[in-house]
């Protein structure tokens, strides 16, 4: 496969990202944010995608997010939830649609590459110096985490379920986690897999990727995120 070739498979997560051409913003205001919100919240629903995690940024959308039944479901939710946001610039500002033509998916290895690139898109505001901390950008997945926004509509994986017994034991551990954040090295291949739609995970995964899918997806990267000891630094 090229490097402009997306990637969807069947039962695996996905990090996935709606860009706007040239970075021009794609959000006029707060209720813009919440419209979307709503929008992705309706339509994950109608076209059966869990969704682990998520964050708006003003230039596009991330998500971490799994097709429940058919792998194309991902496609048809992204198209519904990019033209709605459209069609709203179109109708209250006379804008056109900003996107860019297509949007970019990279199949997420289970287990710790899965919680690294939830880390990943709800530490991506803070990282760009859009708000102090994760904790405190308001249009991302993390807080719904915490418990601070209600109801809590999240998918949560099965990695991310075994964190804890309760919600509120969950959320802990994963703070932890946030706390600790990724190397540069974990975040590179995050990246780097995301904008050439490649695969994020290990050298194992492109092996299984090939064997279950006859697909040769070549990776460059480490082989899987550390583990986190009290005491590590970031």
């Amino acid at each position: 496969m090229t490097g402009t070739d997306r990637l969807v498979l069947k039962d695996y997560p996905h990090h996935i990202m709606r860009k706007t051409r040239k970075g021009e913003p794609v959000f006029n205001n707060e209720s813009d944010y919440r419209h979307c919100l709503n929008q992705i919240q309706i339509l994950k629903k109608r076209y059966n995608v869990q969704l682990h995690a998520w964050a708006l940024l003003p230039d596009r959308l991330h998500l971490v997010a799994t097709a429940s039944q058919h792998p194309d479901d991902l496609s048809t939710f992204m198209k519904a939830v990019s033209c709605r946001i459209s069609l709203r610039r179109r109708s209250l500002y006379q804008q056109r649609s900003v996107w860019e033509a297509r949007y970019r998916a990279s199949p997420v290895e289970p287990g710790q590459w899965l919680l690294a690139s939830m880390c990943y898109v709800e530490r991506l505001p803070a990282l760009e110096g859009l708000a102090a901390s994760a904790y405190h950008y308001p249009h991302s997945s993390y807080r719904m985490r915490l418990g601070k926004h209600t109801p809590y509509w999240l998918d949560d994986a099965d990695e991310y379920a075994r964190l804890g017994d309760c919600v509120e034991e969950r959320a802990a551990a994963f703070k932890t986690y946030m706390r600790d954040g990724l190397d540069e090295n974990e975040m590179e291949l995050i990246r780097t897999a995301l904008f050439r739609n490649r695969l994020t995970g290990s050298h194992r995964f492109v092996e299984e990727v090939r064997e279950k899918f006859n697909i040769l997806v070549l990776n460059r990267g480490p082989g899987r995120p550390r583990k986190r000891r009290d005491g590590d630094k970031r």
